[in-house]
């Protein structure tokens, strides 16, 4: 078992939102994993996957497909958005249910309440960046 990390860069431009994202070991060597973006052209666009945060728990899924299963995912760095009306962090709860809702559970980093429930330990932090 490894762990990984999550980072995800957007860009919202004039006619554009464009979301980047990286999927690195938490090694010394912080190899990187998985690479990918998407560009989505405003004027054709229903923006409910963006403002739920949706697009990035899809992408985080598409990751989870395309890497070994003994990868856990340790941490999810979201960059926050300068526009919130057109581009939104997913919550904690939203995170927590898609995971569970899409069987994932076993990817992510989690352990049972006293109720058996499980409890997503997966770090999210959001990053406000400058510029």
């Amino acid at each position: 078992m490894e762990f990984f990390r999550i980072r995800f860069i957007n860009k919202i431009r004039p006619d554009t939102i464009e979301i980047r994202y990286r999927a690195v070991l938490e090694s010394h060597s912080s190899d990187t994993i998985f690479e990918g973006h998407q560009l989505f052209l405003k004027s054709y666009l229903d923006t409910t996957i963006l403002k739920s945060g949706e697009v990035a728990l899809k992408a985080i899924y598409n990751i989870f497909s395309a890497t070994p299963k003994d990868l856990i995912l340790d941490q999810v760095s979201f960059e926050q958005s300068h526009d919130k009306t057109l581009l939104e962090v997913p919550t904690k709860q939203f995170f927590d249910q898609y995971i569970i809702d899409n069987g994932v559970l076993d990817r992510v980093i989690h352990h049972e309440d006293k109720n058996g429930k499980p409890v997503i330990d997966t770090k999210l932090v959001t990053e406000l960046r400058i510029g």
